[in-house]
């Protein structure tokens, strides 16, 4: 009975270290995403973080001029240059907003049912008599 307490403990070492490596996955620190976003959210979201750090550098350039820390001819300078920067992303975000939709991400083996199906479509059309399913 005495190595029966040795027994409990790894069983309840065993069972804890089992429910970490099952709940790490969804349970993670701040910050983190716990599930995996689509291409077009990560376009998305890279985007609108480019955009948030340049309007960011524009205020701080803007901070620095005002406080005297650069001259105004290097302000106007790096604005410009920000300022073509905000353009070229803003027109990058129109673009990807009108233009075609990404294809969502497909599952493994999906191509090749994809493939059998567009077969399908060609028999179907070559042969409109076919009997229907």
């Amino acid at each position: 009975m005495s190595g029966n307490w040795i027994v409990h403990a790894a069983q309840v070492l065993l069972v804890a270290i089992v429910a970490v490596f099952v709940i790490s996955p969804i349970v993670r620190r701040r910050g983190e995403r716990a599930w995996s976003e689509s291409r077009e959210e990560g376009l998305r979201r890279s985007i609108a973080e480019r955009k948030g750090r340049l309007y960011t550098g524009i205020i701080e350039l803007d901070f620095d001029r005002d406080s005297g820390k650069i001259s105004p001819e290097d302000h106007e300078r790096m604005r410009s240059e920000a300022m073509s920067e905000v353009v070229a992303l803003l027109k990058e975000e129109e673009a990807f907003e009108k233009g075609p939709r990404p294809r969502p991400a497909v599952i493994e083996g999906g191509d090749s049912v994809e493939r059998m199906i567009e077969e399908y479509k060609r028999s179907r059309r070559r042969d409109p008599g076919a009997r229907q399913t």
